[in-house]
């Protein structure tokens, strides 16, 4: 019996002993992956595993935690360090790991294979890597896995078609990835799954009608794929969803009528940029939590029949690029719906047919609006003086409509506004200078209307300008000095096609970013200022149809220069040849008084882009342009020919003097021979001789 006691206690022994042994052979183990882990990072911009070493004991190394019991590592978190790297393949040795958080950091190479013997994992979070291969293939492997993001990386290939309904995943991130070929039907097994992005990869195909089991699916992004077929039918069955996203792709057909019924829960819907067709279902009324609407560059037609006043929580529209409206029917009942939205933030949808007139109702949207674009369309009447009211807006889009009057002074009221586009309507009167009072403003379009007057000179408060077209419009008077104070602008300043006049001032010069400068068909006179070559940034100048005069010596140092236009001018003088060694695409001198010898290097060597006709006192150049050779005298410099003309205006003025000087002392000769002749009185020779001045002699 005693023998039989003793015999147990040592198999209990022995089996305590083994367990120990096994637990430190894998705590050694884990201690082991981690250093391997550590050594295939070659960049630790935080040094975040400088306590990676034995002072420690592993488990209180930085983003490592053990369990209580086994001491055996649990949690990998190691997230946004920039660390650089690759991930070794003994992250799979750690068995008792269940969670990995590696996201937002510089790791590179393929995801290791052996990470599937992880049969503890829960959480695989590499998102915002440049992870590249395949999606390890297996993920059956991992039957408490319930959280997969590997999104923003550069992995390839098919997604695996292994998804089991034995998984209990309910997050799958797999967007912004090199994945392609179609979405595997298995993903319908997932009846777990809240979340799935697949956006912008190059998935092909239809959306797999088995998504209709996902019975607990909240969010579907789908978006900047490839996909096609029709609109969705399994919505039906997805009662829980909240955000249906599927933007950019080749669906097509109509948009089902009942939208939203079955979808109460719904906060976002877009489809934008895909083939739909036919009318925007009104049923979209019911979606009571919706806040974002995105249906832009579609062909959907007909009236906007939403009641957005049921929409309390609603913030984002954009219908722009449809055939929404009827160009003449007045559509303001949609406008004054969306005045009732008080959280409304965005609102787009130009490029449509609506029509009418802008209701008083507008200065009645939400205070938090902040854009507003209501571009192309076939909207007319004047501008509610009410938009002044619209406080939070920081860009207005109104052109491309049949708007008149005058622009509304309300506008200077906006504080926030960047972005005014105003251009190609039917506006008159002047420039208010209220607008000066937007000192945030970057970009402004006021062209293509009969706004008259001068420029307000208030606009040299557009300190953060950067665009600013004026163009075709009645504008006169001279340039006021505040505009060229808007050194930030950088994209263009367009003028052309107004009634401008007087010089190009020195002030010019303080353009020194912009990259294309337009003051065509004005009335601008005088030299182009020295202070122009200052502006290096120049890439597009047109200066034609003006008064301008002089020579083109201030381009010079103009290296940037693709495309110049200097035509009907009064530019004289040589072509100057360095205009060869700049990269010009474009080079019109044409009407003018230019001469001399034509370059034959560079833009001048190809007819197609210069034009030079209206120089009839130009010569040489290459065979193309025939242009009479030159001759000594015409290839000689203006310098050489001023000269020459001078000396033969000194040579022909001694030469009269002398004759001059010839004639009077022979007629004084002649006198006084005659005198001592005839001896008449002092008297009768002063009779005898009129008085002559000195000045009638010459």
């Amino acid at each position: 019996m005693l023998l039989s006691v003793v015999s147990k206690l040592e198999a209990v022994i022995v089996v305590a002993l083994v367990i120990h042994m096994i637990e430190a052979i894998s705590v050694s183990s884990d201690h082991l992956s981690l250093l391997e882990i550590k050594s295939k990072i070659t960049l630790d911009p935080q040094g975040a595993l400088t306590s990676w070493n034995d002072s420690l004991p592993f488990c209180q190394w930085r983003g490592v935690t053990c369990g209580r019991r086994h001491q055996r590592v649990t949690m990998l978190k190691l997230r946004g360090l920039g660390l650089v790297g690759s991930l070794s393949p003994h992250i799979g040795n750690m068995s008792f790991l269940g969670y990995i958080f590696l996201g937002s950091n510089e790791l590179h190479g393929s995801i290791p294979p052996e990470i599937s013997h992880l049969y503890r994992l829960q959480v695989l979070s590499l998102y915002n890597n440049s992870f590249t291969g395949a999606i390890p293939a297996n993920m059956s492997s991992f039957p408490r896995l319930a959280y997969l993001n590997l999104q923003i990386n550069n992995l390839s290939g098919k997604i695996p078609n292994t998804f089991s309904s034995k998984l209990m995943i309910t997050v799958l991130a797999l967007a912004k990835n090199d994945l392609t070929g179609r979405i595997p039907p298995s993903i319908g097994n997932l009846t777990s799954l809240e979340v799935l992005s697949l956006a912008y990869c190059q998935l092909v195909g239809s959306i797999p009608d088995s998504f209709n089991q996902l019975n607990n699916l909240r969010e579907l992004d789908l978006g900047m794929n490839g996909l096609v077929g029709a609109f969705p039918s399994f919505l039906y069955n997805l009662s829980m969803l909240e955000i249906l996203s599927f933007p950019y792709n080749q669906l097509q057909g109509s948009l089902p009528s009942d939208l939203c019924l079955s979808q109460p829960h719904l906060t976002g819907i877009e489809f934008g940029s895909n083939h739909f067709n036919g009318f925007l279902p009104p049923s979209i009324s019911n979606c009571s939590e919706l806040e974002d609407l995105d249906a832009h560059d579609n062909y959907l037609k007909g009236e906007i029949d939403i009641d957005f006043g049921r929409l309390q929580h609603f913030k984002r529209l954009f219908l722009g690029g449809n055939n929404f409206g009827s160009k003449d029917r007045d559509d303001r009942n949609f406008f004054s719906s969306l005045s009732n939205c008080t959280n409304l933030e965005s609102m787009d949808i130009g490029d449509n047919q609506l029509g009418g007139v802008l209701p008083n109702s507008l200065g009645n949207f939400s205070s938090k609006l902040s854009f507003i674009v209501l571009l192309n369309n076939h909207l007319s009447g004047s501008i509610p003086s009410s938009i002044g009211n619209l406080l939070g807006l920081t860009m207005i889009a109104l052109n491309g409509n049949r708007f008149i009057g005058m622009i509304p002074e309300s506008i200077g009221k906006l504080q926030n506004l960047q972005i005014l586009y105003l251009y190609n309507n039917d506006f008159s009167g002047v420039i208010p200078r209220a607008l000066g009072n937007l000192s945030l403003l970057t970009k402004v379009a006021l062209g293509g209307n009969g706004l008259e007057g001068p420029i307000p000179s208030t606009i040299g408060s557009w300190k953060q300008a950067i665009f600013l077209e004026l163009q075709g419009n009645k504008l006169s008077g001279r340039l006021p000095k505040g505009l060229f104070q808007l050194s930030s602008l950088s994209i263009v300043l367009d003028l052309s096609q107004n009634n401008l006049s007087g010089v190009l001032p020195q002030e010019i010069g303080n353009l020194k970013r912009l990259g294309i400068l337009d003051v065509s068909k004005n009335h601008f006179t005088g030299e182009l200022p020295s202070s122009l070559s200052s502006c290096t940034s120049l890439e597009n100048l047109n200066l034609s149809s003006n008064l301008f005069s002089g020579s083109m010596d201030s381009l010079s140092s103009l290296k940037a220069l693709e495309y110049v236009d200097l035509s009907s001018n009064n530019f004289s003088g040589n072509i100057s040849t360095y205009l060869q060694q700049i990269p010009l695409k474009h080079l019109n001198l044409s009407h003018n008084n230019f001469e001399g010898e034509v370059p034959i290097k560079g833009v001048f060597n190809n007819t197609s882009a210069i034009s030079i006709i209206g120089n009839t006192r130009l010569c040489g150049g290459i065979p193309e342009l025939h242009l009479p050779e030159c001759t000594s005298t015409s290839s000689g410099s203006k310098r050489q020919t001023r000269k020459l003309s001078v000396r033969v205006i000194v040579a022909i003025s001694l030469s009269s003097t002398v004759a001059g000087v010839a004639l009077l002392s022979f007629v004084l000769f002649y006198c006084c021979i005659k005198k001592k002749r005839d001896k008449p009185s002092v008297a009768r020779l002063a009779e005898s001789f009129e008085k002559i001045s000195y000045g009638r002699l010459f």
